[in-house]
C-alpha cells in the first residue's frame, strides 16, 4: 500500500492493456462483520487466490500504511547500498533464506538471467524467535519499524484467515493457529527493486512462479506483476497485469492453503515482468510479506470442516512436516521439477461431512 501522493510521483497506469480482473474488499467492512463482503472474499479465495484489499477508513489500516510508506524509504536506502556491501550478507539457500540475492542468479523463462534484486529479513528475526542475523545498518538501525511493520500487517492477514475458516466450515482460529507470528517458521519480510526496462531486456524479470508459504501481502506502486487466468494457457498472449492502486495491498494466497484444503483455495500462478507504458523508464520497489507455516506444522490435510479427506479422493496424506514440504519444493525446482502451476479453485462440497 502507498499513498496517491506516491502514486502521483510515477507515470500513471496505462488503460490499453490487458488488466487482470481482480476483486477488492475493504478492510473497515470486513473488520465491522459484513456478511456479503466475507462471502466475495471467500468465493475469490477459491476461484482467483488474489485480491486487493483497501485499508482506508480502518485505524489498522491506517497504522499499517504507515509502516509501509517508511519501509519503503527503507528498501530504497537498502538497495542504493553498494553491491560490495549487499554482497556482504548474502543469503546462502538451502541453510538460511535470508539476506540479500544479487540480481541475475536466477533464469527467467526464456533461460536468461533475473532482473530484480531483494533483501530478505525473517520474521523470527525480526520478532526476536531466534538471535538476529547481522544485518546493512538501514535495517539494523530500523528494526523497530519491521517489528510494527510484522505486528501490524499480522492481524489483518489472520483476519483474512479467519474468514476463510468460517466458509470452509473449519473451528475458529484453525488456519491461523498453523502460523503464529511467535513460533518458528520461514516466514519473511522481502525488499524488492527491478530495474527501468532496457532494448536488451527478454522474458520475464522474475520467473513465472506460486508462492509455496500460506499467505501473501505485497505493496507496490508500479506495474509489473502479472497473473495467468484460472485455465489459460502459458500462452504469451494470456498474461495479465495487476493494477496496484493507492492505499490498497495485493493479497495472494499460497500453495500450503491448497495442501490443507485439498484444492478448494486457489494458489495462482504468477511472475514480474517489466512495468507498462512510461512506467518503464522508473525503478520498481516492492514490499512482501511472505506469511510461511510454522516449521512443525503437518502438511497432511486439515481435518473437518467441507475438507474432503485424502482417502475421499484416493490419495495419501502428506507426511512431511512444513519446514521438510518447503525444502522439498526447492530442491524440486532446483532439479527441474515442475511444481510451478496454480492449483486449487475446487468446488466447495457442503455435503461433506464435517467430521472425519
Amino acid at each position: 500500500m502507498a499513498s496517491t501522493r506516491l502514486f502521483d510521483s510515477y507515470p500513471p497506469f496505462p488503460d490499453d492493456i490487458p488488466i487482470a480482473s481482480v476483486p477488492k474488499f475493504s478492510l473497515e467492512k470486513l473488520v465491522s462483520g459484513s456478511d456479503t463482503e466475507a462471502k466475495e472474499l471467500f468465493h475469490a479465495c477459491r476461484t482467483k487466490g488474489f485480491f486487493l484489499l483497501d485499508l482506508q477508513n480502518d485505524p489498522a489500516g491506517r497504522t499499517l500504511h504507515q509502516d509501509i510508506e517508511t519501509l519503503f524509504a527503507i528498501t530504497q536506502e537498502v538497495m542504493d547500498l553498494s553491491l560490495e556491501e549487499k554482497t556482504k550478507y548474502h543469503r546462502k539457500p538451502p541453510a538460511n533464506l535470508c539476506g540479500y540475492k544479487a540480481m541475475g542468479l536466477i533464469k527467467n523463462d526464456k533461460g536468461q538471467p533475473d532482473r530484480c534484486e531483494f533483501y530478505m529479513v525473517g520474521q523470527d528475526d525480526i520478532l526476536g524467535n531466534k538471535p538476529p542475523l547481522a544485518s546493512p545498518k538501514p535495517i539494523s538501525e530500523n528494526r523497530e519499524v519491521f517489528s510494527s511493520f510484522v505486528k501490524n500487517a499480522s492481524p489483518i492477514l489472520m483476519l483474512v484467515l479467519g474468514i476463510l475458516d468460517v466458509h470452509l466450515g473449519l473451528p475458529e482460529g484453525t488456519l491461523g493457529s498453523l502460523q503464529r507470528p511467535d513460533k518458528p517458521s520461514g516466514t519473511i519480510v522481502r525488499m524488492i527493486r527491478y530495474p527501468p526496462k532496457s532494448h536488451n531486456d527478454s522474458g520475464s524479470a522474475l520467473i513465472n512462479h506460486t508462492d509455496h508459504g500460506s499467505i501473501t501481502m505485497l505493496c507496490t506502486i508500479l506495474g509489473g506483476l502479472q497473473i495467468l487466468p484460472p485455465g489459460a494457457a502459458r500462452d504469451e498472449a494470456n498474461w495479465q497485469y495487476v493494477k496496484p492502486e493507492p492505499n490498497c495491498v495485493i493479497i495472494n494466497l499460497g500453495d500450503a492453503l491448497v495442501e490443507w484444503t485439498a484444492g478448494i483455495l486457489r494458489s495462482n500462478e504468477h511472475r514480474v515482468t517489466s512495468p507498462p507504458g512510461k512506467q518503464a523508464e522508473h525503478v520498481r520497489h516492492s514490499l512482501a510479506y511472505l506469511v510461511r507455516p510454522e516449521h512443525g506444522t503437518p502438511m497432511k490435510r486439515l481435518r473437518g470442516g467441507y475438507i474432503p479427506s485424502a482417502a475421499e479422493d484416493g490419495k495419501e496424506d502428506s507426511s512431511l512436516n512444513a519446514e521438510e514440504w518447503e525444502m522439498k519444493r526447492i530442491n524440486d525446482l532446483k532439479y527441474g521439477v515442475d511444481v510451478i502451476k496454480s492449483g486449487g479453485g475446487r468446488e466447495l462440497n457442503m455435503a461433506t461431512t464435517k467430521v472425519h
